[in-house]
């Protein structure tokens, strides 16, 4: 493509994905193996409430090859059975740091001590960290890629507790703050379609995380799984999942607004098998080609709204 000079132009990239960052920071492709630390929720076991998030089933979270396997060291080595290559350990399941400081350091001094283990991604709630927790992460820091997935959701605290998360806007600021003190990447999880939300609501929840600075973001659209609050909503008409025709605006709205520098780590969810009630959509590869051509089509790509 060239311009009136004669000279080729250049597009703009459409979106830093995860895949191009590791390759940037490893020089490969890196596999994710996901974990159940066995730590649980304290939003289920009465600690904050006992039913959980209202999108939330906890079977739709545990890894395949953490079945019948409580020690998270031999669900690595399970995984890794056959296979060689470096690859990143992923705290998935549950509450990653719902633990005490010295059962953390363990699992994690255990994880990044084990052969090919080149980073360490922990999936937890932004009301679940604390310094002496985030203390445990900072030996690594050099030696391993260490990154903190941090369960948001919403910009809206009227939102948090229509769906019951149990806690607030805030608690997410003053986590992502002593993260960053630490020199911990954040990553931040994101859920676009949440009941009561319009797309005012959603570009809010992405220049809040702009402002944060946040290192990171995965993007999930609402999946009503079985078993749920939020099949219950569903089935009472309180909650219409999005559709495959406004997803990819949506989207391609929401990075506008991000940083350039910030890494995507995710833009849909996984079908789920008999688990996922609404929405049925293709594969999630066909989900990120129709956002892909929605960015190229409308001329948008990450970062053209972000103002510093």
């Amino acid at each position: 493509m060239t311009n009136r000079t004669g000279k080729k132009s250049q597009r703009p990239f459409l979106y830093r994905s995860l895949a191009s960052y590791l390759r940037e920071v490893f020089g490969q492709t890196m596999r994710k193996i996901p974990i159940d630390p066995g730590f649980g929720c304290p939003n289920r076991d009465g600690t904050i409430g006992d039913g959980g998030c209202a999108f939330c089933n906890m079977e739709s979270f545990v890894p395949d090859l953490a079945r019948g396997r409580a020690d998270p060291v031999e669900q690595v080595r399970s995984a890794r059975e056959g296979q060689r290559g470096p690859f990143i350990a992923y705290l998935q399941a549950g509450t990653g740091t719902y633990t005490t400081p010295d059962r953390f350091r363990s699992l994690v001094d255990d994880l990044c001590s084990l052969p090919g283990v080149s980073g360490l991604f922990i999936g937890t709630r932004p009301d679940c960290v604390d310094g002496d927790l985030l203390d445990v992460l900072q030996p690594w820091l050099y030696r391993k890629l260490v990154w903190l997935e941090l369960g948001l959701q919403s910009a809206s605290d009227e939102t948090l507790e229509r769906i019951g998360r149990g806690h607030n806007v805030e608690s997410f600021t003053r986590a992502r703050e002593m993260a960053r003190e630490r020199g911990i990447p954040v990553l931040s999880h994101v859920i676009l379609g949440l009941p009561g939300e319009g797309p005012e609501e959603m570009m809010g929840t992405a220049s809040y995380l702009a402002a944060l600075g946040v290192e990171g973001v995965k993007i999930h659209h609402l999946q009503v799984i079985r078993g749920t609050r939020m099949e219950k909503m569903f089935r009472a008409g309180e909650v219409v999942p999005l559709t495959m025709e406004s997803y990819p605006g949506l989207v391609a709205e929401f990075l506008e607004r991000l940083p350039p520098a910030t890494v995507v780590h995710r833009l849909a969810a996984d079908a789920l098998g008999d688990l996922l009630l609404a929405p049925r959509w293709p594969d999630r590869q066909k989900v990120i080609e129709a956002i892909r051509n929605c960015m190229l089509r409308e001329g948008k790509w990450q970062g053209r709204l972000y103002r510093v």
